[in-house]
């Protein structure tokens, strides 16, 4: 199959897709004999933080060549391929118990990534707008810009759904998978990826009977397609128990105003009108408890949702129970009634996504002056991210600046590199927020913290660092091409709220085409870089990033920092000499 007939087919999966979401996909395992369909793979995951991460069998994709490709081809041609275990390790949870993350080897991640390529072109066209997990052009902002127009609401259902990933069921997605797959050869193909098994953390084998590893390329995707069912269940609750087109008057508010306008007009005196005005504001101008008006929101990232309800605590409970109900008849999977919670939307903030959810613009809104605001207001949670900055070791537990200890072996331009990415990830996706004048605190603690990390480093005080590099701590340095660079912190001049931040997301969002763009750029066609040979076949070396390289660098790793490689060609007699370390750096030649 040539490169352009692949990719042809890929994109013509796509298009019928997107105009018929009910279309059945056929003869979808045969992609698996087209050498560009792991070239693309390859491509698609060389450069992830979990490329050099091995398996159970100690390989990852460091050593990826031509040989690999044809075994897979070979493999699936007489359906002989059959995935290798996965190594597990436990992280811990913001809750405090653990959470079990899969590693496969090089050649499963290939063949992850390959069928994670398909089933997008399959299932990306007909997702629902409310699943904003995992998916392109969408994220937590893109949720939470969701959310901010739920204007009016009244309860809050916070949706927790216990293990989603541990407990999905592997026959009901197969179910799933044929409602839209007429290929067994292609069902079979995932069923073995999802009961490859795995080494517990005894090195003992536990074969897997349910779930979704956590890791493997295609499972987010996977989880996406299961949970698609229940997007598309609360969309039918949402059509189905819409009432009314507008809530019916507030009959105490319309006497309010009655008697106001009248004691205008007759002239009473100002107190009296005062009064009465004061009386007026402070009720609602519609019930807000109409029994003949109701509305429904939702909106999931991963297995994290959220349910906004203009109506009754009865009809919020009921559809609680609805959704407990659909969930363990339908999906096999548990809601958790500790962790699944129905909130009043004026008494108590929500939190959603590391965002606060509030109505009014004061903790509890039913004691501002106007209480019965209907606007929902996203809030920056300033507390987890100073929780995160004394994680890292940026500051106390009383937010004081502190020194960072792990990183004055640095160079001063990886200090103020790693301080942009910290003030970059806490407060870029902030700016929306309504408490986003409180950025200036996280950035002091940020800008404080690097230049006492460089006060260290250099064994002066934090007045003579300032005075040499400037309130930015501007940094001047040579790069690995003797080129001379300048790095700086990127600190914020202002912390006005960009009000239109998350309309703007929204907007992006929803005018996003799905459009996958497939790099055949074959890295295998390359010669080896140190000695050039043509004839021979080259194997790709790969390197971990550079936070999770041990010192001192061998001369490769070394060279492949000065250029800036995650990857590079070799034959397989140099690639043997690198991995012996026979090389010095004064013999690795640029080529």
């Amino acid at each position: 199959m040539e490169q352009s007939k692949l990719v042809q087919r890929l994109e013509g999966y796509r298009r019928r897709n997107t105009t018929n979401p009910g279309y059945v996909n056929e003869d979808l395992y045969r992609l698996f004999y087209s050498r560009d369909l792991y070239i693309i793979a390859y491509n698609s995951v060389k450069s992830n933080d979990g490329a050099e991460t091995s398996g159970a069998d100690g390989t990852s994709l460091h050593g990826f060549c031509e040989e690999w490709i044809t075994q897979l081809i070979t493999s699936m041609r007489d359906e002989s391929y059959q995935p290798q275990p996965n190594r597990t390790t436990m992280i811990p949870k913001k809750s405090g118990k653990l959470r079990k993350l899969s590693f496969p080897n090089g050649k499963d991640k290939l063949v992850q990534e390959a069928i994670r390529i398909i089933l997008e072109c399959i299932y990306e066209p007909t997702f629902s707008n409310l699943s904003h997990g995992f998916r392109p052009k969408r994220s937590t902002q893109s949720a939470i810009a969701e959310v901010q127009t739920w204007r009016g609401t009244i309860w809050f259902i916070e949706g927790d759904i216990s293990a989603c990933f541990d407990d999905i069921d592997h026959r009901t997605l197969e179910t799933i998978l044929r409602e839209r797959i007429r290929d067994e050869r292609f069902i079979r193909l995932v069923n073995k990826v999802l009961k490859a098994g795995y080494f517990d953390m005894q090195h003992l084998y536990q074969k897997t009977k349910t779930g979704n590893a956590q890791g493997s390329c295609c499972s987010p995707l996977l989880c996406n397609i299961y949970l698609d069912k229940l997007d598309k269940f609360m969309e039918n609750v949402m059509e189905q128990d819409t009432m009314g087109g507008y809530r019916r008057q507030n009959p105490d508010y319309a006497k309010a105003r009655y008697l106001y306008k009248k004691a205008l007009k007759s002239g009473s005196d100002p107190q009296t009108v005062q009064h009465l005005k004061r009386t007026m504001e402070h009720l609602p101008t519609t019930d807000r408890y109409d029994p003949n008006f109701r509305r429904v929101n939702y909106v999931r990232y991963a297995d994290d949702f959220l349910i906004g309800v203009i109506a009754s605590k009865k009809y919020a409970l009921d559809l609680k129970l609805n959704l407990k109900e659909f969930l363990q008849n339908e999906l096999s999977l548990r809601l958790s009634d500790e962790k699944t919670k129905i909130t009043h939307a004026a008494d108590k903030h929500v939190s959603f996504l590391g965002y606060i959810l509030r109505k009014g613009s004061v903790k509890h809104s039913k004691f501002q002056n106007h209480p019965f605001d209907s606007t929902l207001r996203v809030y920056m949670n300033t507390e987890g991210i100073l929780n995160k900055l004394r994680e890292n070791g940026m500051c106390t537990s009383k937010g004081y600046p502190m020194g960072i200890t792990r990183l004055l072996r640095e160079p001063p331009q990886d200090i103020i590199h790693y301080g942009n990415q910290v003030l970059r990830g806490l407060l870029t996706q902030q700016r929306g927020c309504f408490n986003f004048y409180r950025g200036w605190r996280i950035q002091y603690i940020v800008q404080f913290s690097i230049a006492k990390t460089l006060a260290r480093k250099f064994d002066i005080s934090l007045k003579k660092v300032f005075a040499r590099y400037g309130k930015a701590l501007n940094i001047h340095y040579q790069n690995a091409k003797g080129k001379a660079c300048s790095i700086r912190l990127a600190l914020y001049t202002s912390f006005a709220r960009h009000k239109d931040f998350f309309t703007k997301i929204k907007l992006d969002s929803k005018a996003f085409l799905f459009l996958p763009l497939y790099s055949l750029k074959d890295p295998l066609a390359r010669v080896c870089y140190i000695c050039g040979n043509p004839q021979s076949h080259v194997s790709m070396y790969h390197r971990k990033t550079k936070k999770k390289l041990p010192k001192p660098y061998s001369p490769m790793v070394t060279l492949m920092l000065a250029i800036n490689r995650r990857q590079i060609p070799l034959c397989q007699s140099c690639f043997t000499s690198v991995e012996t370390d026979r090389f010095q750096l004064n013999q690795l030649k640029r080529r």
